[in-house]
């Protein structure tokens, strides 16, 4: 029965994030067709720090608390106590950012987003809480309510930055102004989701005997490694948002209001890129568990097959969301975003799907081993790569050299990361599989091509239309040849929705 609530939670849990992620890619749209490029190039050169609290609240602490209660219950001691570090943490951290706000946005080159970097400085002190709470209700299998939080936290902030695009519209604000109200947007969702799960909450007086130690070098090591598994589209962010404005203006001779233009096109690839890991990181964030339970177990070939269907699946959800938002993109960015500037820089920017998908399976393989040096080895040197192709390769080649300083980092860091995957797991038939998922994806590209091409369009609405048909007729395609091939076993499609009833298909069996 225990088995079943877990997995039971784990499912609205997932439900609740795709929720939340769809909002998340979506808002930007409209604060980018209002507020324009430039807008969007100031909200997004302060975002990864929001993200850097959604992500702390919502994954890295909730799932490492869980992971140092094994199973018991949380005392009220045990939180206070937890509750107190965290705070002490979080203060400390926003009342540093606030105090240098002015030197760090001149390191981004921008003075004007001082105000916006105060602002996303609150947001350090409800995220500690915030995320205990949910990892309170995650050890005792009550997911509905992290799940509602999620969803809640969400709706309040896009909400609000509804209101603060009304306001840029109507009482004549600057992009700083509605940028500054749009990071507030976000506390104002922590503050409001931390309410209502402390009013959920119920912590039992256990006596201080019976109240379980806390090992803090546990705890902390575990925040750190679920943050980073889930922060790798961000921190590469960070270092664009240090990096593009400044190269572009010393390095490429461009004026400043052209620079942050650029920026702000290159920044609509976050909202595509969401919405190609949409699938990948629900689906991590189901299967990875079993890949656990069997460790623990000793059932070790069990695991080996868990970890390369895992894998398997990793490649072909994000290859083929990548691949089809590369052959999408021009329609893409002309629907959402009315233009179809940097198309080129934008495609590139799109294998960031399989690089990330790849990484974040990877981390989670390798977190189970206890190999935490080299994820953390792995992504500092992505980091270092991806800061030094920046200062290379922007000067030169603008703003497609930030799109390949960022592809070619990443796979730097899978690289390193697959050869502790090579030591710790078995992996089998890998080749094979490669060879036809190849295949399977030139034929989806030429599907979707000849289907552009079939659908001329002169409108934005027309090319929404184009857009929706040349979608469906991708995901058949891929579907169908995923079948058709043999990509996938009977045993790899059982971890897919519908994956059975699939397999099941292809054999004709009507069951």
């Amino acid at each position: 029965m225990k088995k079943e609530a877990a997995f039971n939670g784990v499912v609205v849990l997932t439900i609740a994030l795709i929720v939340v992620k769809i909002l998340s890619a979506l808002y930007r749209v409209p604060y980018q067709n209002i507020l324009g490029d430039a807008g969007l190039y100031a909200y997004q050169q302060i975002y990864p720090i929001v993200a850097l609290g959604v992500v702390l609240s919502s994954n890295a602490i909730p799932s490492a608390l869980t992971q140092i209660l094994d199973g018991q219950q949380p005392s009220r001691l045990m939180f206070r106590r937890l509750c107190f570090a965290l705070e002490m943490i979080g203060i400390a951290c926003g009342g540093i950012l606030f105090l240098s706000a002015a030197q760090v946005a001149r390191w981004m080159g921008d003075p004007n987003l001082t105000p916006m970097l105060h602002a996303a400085s609150a947001s350090f002190l409800v995220v500690g809480i915030l995320g205990l709470l949910r990892g309170y209700f995650q050890a005792k299998h009550q997911m509905i309510y992290p799940a509602y939080s999620q969803v809640i936290e969400q709706l309040i902030r896009v909400s609000l930055i509804a209101v603060v695009i009304l306001c840029y519209l109507y009482q004549d604000i600057s992009i700083y102004t509605a940028g500054t109200g749009a990071i507030l947007a976000s506390t104002a969702g922590f503050i409001i989701s931390t309410l209502y799960l402390w009013m959920r909450s119920q912590f039992k007086d256990v006596a201080a005997a019976s109240s379980p130690s806390i090992p803090w070098r546990q705890f902390g090591v575990s925040v750190i490694i679920f943050a980073v598994s889930h922060l790798l589209v961000i921190l590469w962010q960070v270092v664009d948002s240090f990096t593009i404005v400044n190269m572009l203006r010393s390095g490429a001779g461009y004026a400043f209001k052209d620079a942050i233009m650029q920026k702000g096109i290159y920044d609509r690839g976050a909202s595509f890129i969401q919405m190609g890991l949409i699938v990948t990181t629900t689906f991590c964030f189901v299967l990875v568990p079993l890949l656990t339970d069997t460790k623990r177990r000793g059932a070790f070939n069990e695991m080996n097959s868990y970890a390369n269907a895992s894998l398997k699946i990793t490649v072909v959800i994000s290859s083929a969301s990548s691949i089809g938002l590369m052959n999408l993109l021009p329609n893409l960015n002309r629907v959402f975003f009315e233009s179809n500037g940097l198309t080129a820089t934008l495609t590139v920017y799109m294998l960031t799907v399989i690089c990330v998908s790849l990484m974040m399976m990877y981390i989670a393989m390798l977190e189970i081993h206890g190999q935490f040096h080299l994820i953390l080895s792995a992504v500092l040197i992505g980091l270092i790569s991806k800061l030094l192709f920046n200062i290379i390769l922007i000067p030169h080649i603008e703003m497609l050299g930030a799109s390949l300083s960022t592809v070619i980092s990443l796979m730097i860091a899978v690289f390193i990361l697959h050869y502790g995957i090579k030591r710790c797991y078995t992996l089998k038939h890998f080749k094979q599989f490669y060879s036809k998922l190849i295949c399977a994806l030139l034929v989806m590209t030429l599907a979707v091509q000849l289907c552009q091409w079939g659908i001329p369009t002169m409108s934005r609405f027309g090319s929404l239309i184009e857009l929706l048909i040349a979608a469906i007729v991708g995901v058949v395609t891929i579907g169908w040849l995923l079948v058709q091939l043999n990509i996938l076993d009977e045993e790899e499609w059982r971890h897919l929705p519908f994956g059975d009833k699939m397999y099941h298909l292809k054999r004709g069996d009507k069951r």
